[in-house]
C-alpha cells in the first residue's frame, strides 16, 4: 500500500456540541488563563516551575508513561501524527499531544486518533477549579498539558507522541522524563523573540529536549543547525540517527502523488519508528505500510496540505504554514499543483499582530490572487495592514476568512486552485465555518 493523494472530508472534524457545562469549562480555559496563541508574548513563561506544580498536583502521570518527544520548527506535528498511525496499527494503544487545535480544544489530547471526551475536559477543569490556587498560577499550555498526562494516564496508554509548544528546554513539556526517542525534525527562523535570533540559539534551544543516554533522531535541517544538534547529543551520550539516511528506503512507501508534506517529513518517521523497533516495541512491516499510507485518517490530523474539491469550483487546499520554511515549501508544492492544473492561484491569508511577516510575505508570488483576512482572536492583524506590508502584491480586503474562501470560489475557475493560509487562526476558521456556510463543503 502507498500513500495517495487525499481529498479530505471534514465531517469528522470533531464538534462541538450543545454541552452548556463543557462549553463553560472550555470558555474558563481561554477566559481565565494565559494563553500565548491569543495573547502572544504576554502569556509565555521562561521556566517549568509551574507546570511541574500542575504535574505535582496530579500525582505526576508522566512518571508512569512512555514517550517519544518530538521538537523543531516545521513538520513536527505531522512526524507526531505519522508515527502514532504506525504504532495504532501495530496494535498499541496511542496517546497524542499536539497544538494548537484548529476547531476544537479536545484535537490537541487524543488516544487512538479519538478526542479527549468533553466529560473528561469538564471533570478536568471542575477539579482545577476546586484546587483553589493549590495548583498555581499555570498558563493555559501548562494546564492543558497536566490534561493531557492525565487523561493519557488514565487511559493506560502504552506510548504518548509528545509535541512541544514552542521550543524544547523551557517547553513545558520537557518536565517528561526520559523519554523513548528525542526527535528534531527541522530548525527555521521562528519565535526568535524568545528562542534566540540566530538559527544556532534556537537550535541549542530545541536540543534542550535530550536527555542522558536517549537515542536522537535529526530530521533533515541546515549545516549550522545539525551541528549544534550533534553537539547537544554528544553532551547527553546520545546516539544520533539521521532521517537523511533513510530516504531511499521512505521512498518505497511514495509515489508520485504523494503530497510534499508526506516526502518533507516521511523519513524523519521512519527514523523514529526504527529507533522504536530497535528498543523491542513490535512494530511490523505492514504495520509500517499501513500507519503511513492512513495515518491522517487514522489520528485525525488537519490543515496540512488538506485538499477539499467542490464540484464544478476551484481545488481548496489548507495549509496553516507560516514562517519562511513552511511558505516556502507550500509555495513548491504549489507551482507544481498549478502546472497540472494550469489555472490561477488564489491566496486567503490572514496574520497575527505579534510577529513581523515582511520575510515571509516577501517570497510570495506576485501573480497570484490575494483576499486579505482577519481570524476572529484579540492577536489577528487588521486586514488593512496586511495588505500594506506588500504593496505591490494585488488584493481585497475580506472580513472574515470564510467571506474570503466565498469570495474566492465565486472568481475562480474550476481549475484555479485557492490557498487558504498565512495563520492557524485563518485555516482554523474556516474548517469550523465552511461545513455550514459553503454549499458542496464535504
Amino acid at each position: 500500500m502507498r500513500l495517495r493523494i487525499a481529498v479530505w472530508v471534514t465531517s469528522r472534524l470533531p464538534s462541538i456540541l450543545n454541552n452548556r457545562a463543557y462549553d463553560e469549562a472550555v470558555n474558563a480555559l481561554f477566559t481565565q488563563l494565559p494563553m500565548f496563541q491569543r495573547q502572544g508574548p504576554a502569556a509565555y513563561k521562561a521556566d517549568l516551575s509551574a507546570t511541574r506544580l500542575v504535574c505535582s498536583s496530579l500525582g505526576h502521570p508522566e512518571h508512569d508513561l512512555k514517550f517519544v518527544h518530538v521538537a523543531g520548527t516545521n513538520g513536527k506535528g505531522t512526524v507526531c501524527h505519522m508515527v502514532a498511525g504506525v504504532l495504532q496499527e501495530a496494535g498499541f494503544r496511542v496517546g497524542l499531544f499536539t497544538s494548537p487545535h484548529l476547531v476544537d480544544f479536545r484535537e490537541r489530547i487524543r488516544v487512538n486518533g479519538q478526542c479527549i471526551p468533553e466529560a473528561s475536559v469538564v471533570e478536568f477543569v471542575a477539579k482545577w477549579q476546586a484546587s483553589e490556587g493549590a495548583w498555581g498560577t499555570p498558563s493555559f499550555f501548562e494546564l492543558t498539558l497536566g490534561m493531557a498526562l492525565s487523561h493519557f494516564e488514565q487511559t493506560r496508554c502504552d506510548i504518548v507522541l509528545l509535541e512541544t509548544g514552542m521550543g524544547g528546554r523551557l517547553d513545558s513539556t520537557n518536565v517528561i522524563l526520559a523519554p523513548e526517542v528525542a526527535v528534531v525534525t527541522n530548525i527555521g527562523l521562528d519565535h526568535q523573540a524568545f528562542l534566540g535570533s540566530e538559527i544556532r540559539d534556537i537550535a541549542r534551544e530545541k536540543a534542550g529536549i535530550f536527555k542522558d543516554g536517549v537515542p536522537v533522531v535529526l530530521g533533515p535541517m541546515r549545516p549550522e543547525a545539525q551541528s549544534e544538534m550533534l553537539a547537544a547529543a554528544l553532551r547527553s551520550s546520545s546516539e544520533v540517527h539521521f532521517a537523511r539516511d533513510l530516504e531511499a528506503m521512505a521512498s518505497k512507501y511514495l509515489d508520485a502523488e504523494s503530497s510534499f508534506v508526506e516526502r518533507m517529513n516521511l523519513s524523519t518517521a521512519l527514523a523514529t519508528v526504527q529507533v522504536l523497533k530497535s528498543k523491542d516495541w513490535t512494530i511490523s512491516e505492514d504495520a509500517i505500510r499501513s500507519g503511513f499510507a492512513n495515518y491522517a485518517r487514522l489520528t485525525e490530523q488537519f490543515g496540512r496540505w488538506q485538499q477539499i474539491q467542490i464540484l464544478e469550483q476551484p481545488l481548496v487546499i489548507l495549509d496553516a504554514a507560516h514562517n519562511e520554511d513552511g511558505v516556502g515549501a507550500v509555495l513548491n508544492a504549489l507551482r507544481e499543483k498549478m502546472n497540472l492544473r494550469g489555472g490561477q492561484l488564489w491566496v486567503i491569508w490572514g496574520a497575527v499582530v505579534d510577529k513581523d511577516h515582511s520575510t515571509v510575505m516577501s517570497i510570495l508570488p506576485k501573480d497570484a490572487n490575494y483576499v486579505w483576512c482577519q481570524a476572529d482572536i484579540p492577536r489577528a492583524m487588521a486586514t488593512q495592514d496586511i495588505a500594506a506590508i506588500r504593496q505591490e502584491l494585488s488584493g481585497i480586503e475580506s472580513t472574515s476568512p470564510i467571506e474570503a474562501l466565498q469570495y474566492a470560489l465565486n472568481a475562480g475557475s474550476e481549475q484555479d486552485v485557492i490557498w487558504v493560509g498565512g495563520s492557524l487562526f485563518v485555516v482554523g476558521n474556516v474548517l469550523r465555518d465552511a461545513p455550514h456556510q459553503i454549499e458542496g463543503w464535504p
